[in-house]
């Protein structure tokens, strides 16, 4: 049986491309089915077989490709053989030639003016009386524009709902349109069309879109941490902390160890954490490896939450943010500020010597007045200000003897200096030599679940000391840590210099060399600033105070490292490193050197 179903017209463009299918979707289904496409030329008395599918794909298509296609399926329903045939005709349409083309590029929203010059000198009816037309290519063909009179004459209530208009200069034989306030949908190609002589001059609009807004899906929340109870979130924080810390000193120690260091790599690790909850984007990215953090750890601020409840007897810790009134911040961000560090933004003022005095007199209060001048002045675009503060006041478990004893410290020059100590005859301690470091550690306890590491190395040589301290960075610290704890303490004598000194760090060349260059740039900061693409850390800075007596050891915003070696006798009257150790964090609070002593 034969059945011939629909046959089809359709015209299409040159150049373009075309699929057939043999069969409309409502077709019978037939079993074991053979397709055959034969092709009859519409220029030439010519029939052709083609080998094709069920699909017959033209492309390219030219105008030799005009004619009949005609499909036959062949197959089966039950035992009746059926025959179904279904026949397009195929017409090419070919653009008009183009003598001359033009591309024209706006920017969206701005006008654009489309020029047709010719070479003959128009009379003045013809200036009333366009003898052109113009045309523009649609997706559903070419149609004729509807161009109204010159925009200076048009009435204000007709320039809403009418945007082409003439812009006509007879003096340069120009029959001009202007379109006004263009968007993407006017982009595409126009023909300007002679009527006396058939010709057409064709322009191609390019309108581009207007770029989206810098924090365009950038503003969302910081996203929630969906493993809250996982053990494996407080190991990764203490694992990243440890690691940071040991990049900081790094580069803070620099390459020779002329001068005393002390910083809190706790401090600065949790501010710029209250910056990554704002952060997207790259600079998210730049932060989180700078942190040493997994990349997309959505738990950090949720963990340093927790871990700031767990050390609060231990170490106290506030932050702060200071912002200019005219300074937009974002909502999400102030929210989870306030709900992860406990921060609620405050206001400067107009004066920046006020604004110098508001945040050093609130860090004075979150370091019990050991650290009174943060920022010695303050820039007047200064729009936005990020402030940690942590205070740590520990006891000695084994107190030492209050004595006015006073001893030698050895410098690297070999100088010797008179210097006030922390003696003990009897004091207990675990101590070792610790070859991943190439230095003797002593562990000296203190109050809460806390101690001080000092750390020694063999010889008093600078470059012996130099060694120790290319040796410190997160595996090295653990396996101090670790094997320290694996040593009997035992009663020694123990003499320690008196310590008292503040360092102040500004932070910019350690911020870049941890590859947060954006941050002086063009940092995308859009879930603190959401309307603001032109912020830029301009100052940062560090200020740390360490303080060890009889009574014990008392610092703020810093973290002290120290290592020592196993004798008899454990004296620290040469350079030594400290790390003040907090095992509630898992990481070092404080880090920091001690190279010379005041006498």
């Amino acid at each position: 049986m034969s059945l011939s179903l629909s046959t089809c017209d359709i015209t299409v463009l040159l150049n373009s491309d075309i699929r057939l299918p043999c069969l409309p979707d409502d077709a019978p289904v037939l079993a074991d089915p053979k397709y055959t496409w034969s092709f009859t030329s519409a220029h030439k008395q010519e029939n052709y077989r083609l080998e094709e599918g069920k699909t017959l794909n033209l492309r390219n298509i030219k105008t030799t490709q005009e004619g009949q296609y005609k499909c036959v399926q062949e197959g089966f329903i039950g035992e009746d053989r059926f025959k179904l045939s279904r026949t397009f005709t195929i017409r090419v349409e070919v653009p008009p030639p183009f003598q001359q083309w033009q591309v024209v590029k706006v920017a969206a929203g701005s006008d654009a003016m489309l020029q047709c010059k010719v070479d003959e000198v128009f009379s003045s009816s013809e200036t009333e009386n366009p003898p052109v037309v113009w045309k523009q290519k649609t997706e559903n063909g070419v149609m004729l524009l509807n161009i109204d009179k010159n925009t200076d004459n048009q009435k204000e209530e007709n320039k809403t709902s009418q945007r082409v208009f003439w812009d006509i200069r007879p003096e340069e034989h120009d029959w001009a349109i202007k379109i006004s306030q263009t968007g993407v949908d006017d982009a595409g190609m126009y023909h300007c069309v002679i009527t006396k002589t058939s010709q057409t001059l064709s322009v191609e609009l390019e309108v581009e879109a207007p770029p989206l807004p810098r924090c365009f899906g950038h503003t969302d929340p910081w996203e929630p941490c969906n493993e809250q109870d996982s053990r494996s979130g407080k190991q990764i924080l203490a694992e990243s902390l440890t690691e940071f810390s040991s990049y900081v000193y790094a580069d803070l120690k620099g390459s020779k160890p002329e001068t005393n260091l002390i910083f809190s790599p706790f401090s600065l690790a949790v501010a710029l954490y209250n910056l990554l909850l704002g952060a997207r984007g790259e600079t998210r990215t730049q932060l989180e490896h700078a942190l040493s953090l997994p990349s997309e750890f959505s738990c950090v601020h949720y963990e340093t939450k927790k871990l700031k409840q767990v050390i609060k007897d231990t170490l106290e810790m506030a932050s702060a943010i200071f912002y200019s009134p005219e300074q937009e911040l974002g909502k999400a961000f102030v929210n989870q500020s306030l709900e992860f560090y406990n921060v609620k933004p405050q206001k400067l003022t107009n004066d920046s010597s006020q604004n110098v005095n508001l945040i050093n007199k609130w860090v004075a209060k979150k370091t019990n007045k050991k650290i009174t001048e943060l920022i010695a002045d303050m820039d007047q675009v200064t729009t936005f200000v990020l402030v940690n503060a942590v205070y740590f006041n520990g006891k000695w478990k084994t107190v030492f003897e209050f004595t006015n004893k006073r001893e030698k410290f050895m410098t690297f020059s070999g100088e010797l200096k008179n210097v006030q100590t922390l003696y003990s005859s009897k004091y207990s301690i675990q101590m070792g030599y610790i070859k991943a470091l190439q230095a003797e550690v002593g562990k000296f306890p203190l109050t809460g679940k806390n101690s001080l590491y000092i750390l020694i190395p063999p010889t008093t040589s600078k470059e012996s000391f130099v060694l120790m301290e290319k040796n410190i960075n997160k595996d090295s610290i653990k396996a101090m840590v670790s094997e320290i704890n694996k040593i009997q303490a035992q009663t020694t004598e123990v003499t320690l210099p008196k310590i008292k000194l503040t360092v102040n760090t500004q932070l910019e060349g350690l911020l870049i060399k941890l590859g947060l260059e954006d941050l002086f740039t063009a940092p995308n900061l859009c879930g603190i600033f959401p309307g603001d693409s032109e912020s830029f850390i301009s100052d940062a800075r560090h200020s740390a105070f360490f303080s060890m007596t009889e009574t014990g050891v008392e610092a703020a915003a810093a973290t002290s490292i120290s290592f020592s070696r196993s004798l008899s006798v454990f004296s620290a009257l040469q350079p030594f490193v400290l790390i003040l150790w907090s095992d509630e964090a898992g990481a070092p609070l404080f880090m920091g050197r001690i190279v010379d002593v005041s006498s």
